[in-house]
């Protein structure tokens, strides 16, 4: 029913695929009424998918729900005391920890996981669930746009 263009900077994995696939069936789904008036009823206005709802999630929600965008924004070290990590999780924790270091506070997980690959030897699969588990139990802690804009407004 709709056309949803993806652009990467290389081949998409097949849970790339499918997590385009499931977010398409979950919009189709949820929106069904609208896309089929999008044009008519609703004159273009694509706003409508962005309204919240009882029974619906707002296109922001989705993609957030399915995508797990705010794994691309900037982190900074949360607090590890009381959370019982593994060595592996400790061990990533102070590669974070320098990495934080030598970029002044944020650092990208992205910048985490090659930095990590390339030292120490452990699968891309267990890296990755590493790092998850570690966003989860928040202590690593994503800095918003927000609180990013804020770092940088000059007050008169």
């Amino acid at each position: 029913m709709i056309w949803i263009s993806l652009i990467l900077n290389n081949l998409p994995t097949l849970f790339t695929r499918e997590v385009l696939k499931f977010f398409c069936e979950l919009f189709e789904g949820q929106y069904k009424r609208e896309i089929l008036g999008l044009y008519t009823q609703f004159q273009g206005d694509i706003s409508i998918f962005r309204k919240q709802s009882k029974s619906k999630q707002s296109i922001e929600d989705i993609i957030e729900d399915v995508f797990h965008l705010y794994l691309t924004l900037p982190y900074k070290l949360g607090s590890t005391k009381g959370k019982k990590l593994s060595p592996k999780s400790k061990k990533v924790f102070q590669f974070a920890k320098v990495l934080a270091h030598k970029t002044k506070g944020g650092f990208l997980l992205e910048k985490l996981f090659y930095e990590i690959s390339g030292s120490l030897k452990l699968n891309n699969e267990e890296i990755a669930e590493l790092i998850f588990n570690l966003v989860q139990n928040k202590a690593f802690l994503a800095v918003s746009l927000e609180q990013r804009k804020k770092k940088f407004v000059i007050h008169f």
